[in-house]
């Protein structure tokens, strides 16, 4: 089989590439640059030019992207997506009930609400691994000297300059503020638990104070309307930040912590703020030289198991994460992962392992195992093939 690679600049690009190849399949890649994608007509100029000159019968993205949908259609393609971000809007674009689209997501709860909108093609695919670059990945001395740490995550915070939900806070009024402050705060405690959307599904008043405050112009005939983006973009995204600085905060204060991210971390003196790091290399470094690799899930990924904890698990790591209804049925808490329900427990768990080590030890390898016996991206990318034929 012939197969275009859309390059969005996604992750996981020469795994995926990779992956199909050994499957058999000739791939063929095209670049979408960042320029393009602010610019529909030049992009949908180029993806044309690209699709129909490729003399491929399928095309594939990371992430689900409309236009290349809406092409595909045109011209008698099969277009398969394998969804990592949350939130997404683009999965909810008209486009997203085409013929030719075949989706896989990562998130059970969210291929559960795009089948009750009568997508056909949606299914749930967890995220994998390329096992055999993680063991060429070699650490040497320098590296240890840099990456060795109790406690490390890799994380964005979402606390960067004029995000949406403080350039919007600062147009609302203060009965509104309050609400949203609370919704955020109750938010804040609840882990494996999404009650934001709800409310904003029920509350059409809230909604359009926002909308006021900062108006979203959503495409005509999307399935999700405004409470979606709201919640989702705005409000999920601050809960995060407030979750994960408290945990940083409060982890910090008791054992050495390492964290990688290009957010602003100068009001937490007690933490080492690592910068940024490279996710093809440095980054499963970090994660093998970690005696715990913390993970605490964006609300907007309901059930599902992030990229980040999947890369944990991959590289051999400890993952310390918030429970998520996906990991039951694929991996067991303290066996393969460490699951926690407050930041209390966390605290706990994080003493527990660091004082003893043979159990530690044997979760990551486990972990690892599992990783590679079932979650590689050459299994998975196979299973999704039996699917598309079997349909």
């Amino acid at each position: 089989m012939n197969i275009l690679y859309v390059d969005y600049e996604m992750y996981g690009k020469e795994d995926i590439i990779e992956a199909f190849m050994m499957l058999g399949h000739n791939v063929y890649s095209t670049d979408v640059p960042v320029l393009y994608e602010n610019d529909k007509n030049m992009l949908r100029e180029k993806l044309c030019e690209d699709m129909s000159g490729a003399s491929c019968e399928v095309c594939f993205t990371s992430n689900y992207h409309p236009e290349v949908s809406e092409l595909a259609d045109k011209l008698g393609m099969k277009y398969i997506s394998w969804t990592y971000d949350s939130p997404l809007i683009a999965l909810y674009h008209p486009s997203i009930l085409n013929e030719c689209n075949y989706v896989f997501i990562f998130d059970s709860a969210e291929v559960a609400k795009l089948k009750s909108y009568g997508v056909k093609h949606v299914y749930y695919m967890p995220l994998g691994i390329n096992p055999d670059r993680l063991d060429k990945i070699s650490i040497s001395r320098k590296d240890e000297e840099t990456f060795k740490a109790d406690v490390s995550l890799v994380a964005s915070l979402y606390n960067e300059k004029h995000n949406l939900y403080d350039r919007m806070s600062e147009r609302l009024d203060e009965h509104t503020k309050g609400y949203l402050e609370g919704v955020m705060n109750a938010q804040a405690n609840m882990f494996g638990v999404n009650i934001i959307d709800e409310v904003f599904s029920q509350n059409a008043g809230i909604v359009a104070k926002m909308y006021k405050a900062m108006p979203y112009s959503i495409e005509e005939g999307c399935l999700e309307g405004l409470p979606y983006v709201y919640a989702n973009y705005f409000i999920c995204r601050k809960v995060a930040y407030m979750q994960r600085m408290t945990f940083i905060r409060e982890i910090s204060k008791r054992f050495e912590m390492k964290v990688y991210t290009p957010g602003d971390l100068s009001d937490i003196k007690t933490v080492k703020a690592m910068g940024t790091v490279d996710y093809k290399t440095d980054m499963n470094k970090v994660f093998k030289l970690s005696k715990i690799n913390l993970n605490v899930t964006l609300p907007s990924i309901h059930t599902g198991i992030p990229l980040r904890a999947m890369d944990i698990m991959g590289a051999g790591g400890l993952l310390l994460s918030n429970w998520q209804k996906d990991f039951d049925g694929l991996f067991e808490n303290g066996v393969d992962y460490a699951a926690f329900t407050s930041l209390d427990d966390a605290l706990f768990q994080i003493e527990y392992f660091l004082e003893h080590e043979d159990e530690r030890v044997y979760i990551e390898e486990n972990a690892r195992r599992k990783m590679r016996d079932g979650f590689d991206v050459v299994r998975l990318l196979q299973q999704m093939s039996e699917i598309i034929e079997t349909e």
